[in-house]
């Protein structure tokens, strides 16, 4: 079990320490977009101390910084260390003056107990190597009546489906290069979520849907979307002439999606939130 989580861990650091540069900087902006949603929809307010784990390049880092104003802060921390360069040279840049990030493991994160009033985590939860260890650590970290707020993707997210559709016959294929056929990702219902925060000790918790169709501009937008993301780790793993014929078959069926102001794909996630009891 051990090894499995590590291994896990491993790639993830590695596919994203790659994609850093790119994340969210390709495309329509989907993790912006569902990142400003979840801190609006916690009602962050204005003064409070806020954790943003696996911060990435400052989805919800930069709203929440924005919602806090002068008297809250806003502290990020990523596991990957490309991640953290270009969301601290991009902090530099805005100069919010209320935030900061950081290379931490949100396993074992370096903050003594209820330091925080909300602890926000964007379409992450799936990719620790103990998840249920990061639930803790947030619960660990928040005050007495502290709120955590968290983005997964729904287990009927047209995007995704759309994608493994697509690239299920590759992935199967004898010339890919260990690569699972199926993409892992847990916390995709609203029950599993529930259960999840609930073992890690929050109560009065609530779920929503979230969906919102994209456009892209070209299927080269679509196609280079995929490798600024976790989908990076299917694609790589495949041989030069498989990931050429995932190519044409990515832009054969994108065909069928599109329309007049570009190629559409719909996304949908589910917002969970959770409170840490008074006692």
């Amino acid at each position: 079990m051990a090894d499995k989580t590590n291994t896990k861990r491993e790639e993830s650091l590695r596919v994203f320490n790659q994609a850093a540069s790119m994340y969210d900087r390709v495309g329509p902006g989907i993790f912006s977009y569902f990142g400003q949603r979840l801190v609006d929809a916690a009602e962050i307010p204005n003064g409070a101390n806020v954790l943003d784990v696996a911060a990435g390049r400052g989805a919800l880092l930069f709203p929440a910084a924005a919602r806090v104003g002068p008297t809250g802060h806003v502290t990020g921390i990523d596991f990957a260390p490309n991640m953290v360069c270009e969301t601290a040279k991009e902090i530099e840049k805005r100069n919010p003056r209320n935030a900061e990030i950081s290379q931490m493991d949100a396993e074992q994160m370096n903050f003594v107990g209820s330091s925080f009033d909300y602890v926000v985590c964007g379409f992450a939860l799936w990719m620790f190597g103990d998840s249920e260890r990061v639930l803790k650590e947030f619960h660990r970290v928040l005050r007495a009546g502290g709120h955590v707020a968290l983005s997964t993707w729904a287990a009927d997210n047209p995007y995704q489906t759309w994608c493994h559709d697509v690239l299920k016959p590759f992935v199967e294929s004898p010339s890919a290069k260990d690569l699972p056929a199926k993409i892992d990702v847990r916390f995709d219902t609203p029950l599993e979520i529930k259960t999840a925060l609930q073992q890690a000790g929050f109560e009065n918790i609530r779920i929503t849907v979230e969906e919102k169709d994209f456009v892209y501009a070209d299927p080269d937008q679509y196609w280079s979307s995929l490798w600024s993301a976790g989908m990076r780790r299917r694609l790589e793993k495949m041989t030069p002439e498989l990931l050429e014929q995932a190519k044409k078959e990515v832009f054969r069926k994108l065909q069928a999606l599109k329309q007049p102001d570009g190629f559409h794909s719909a996304s949908r996630a589910l917002f969970a939130f959770g409170e840490k009891p008074v006692s």
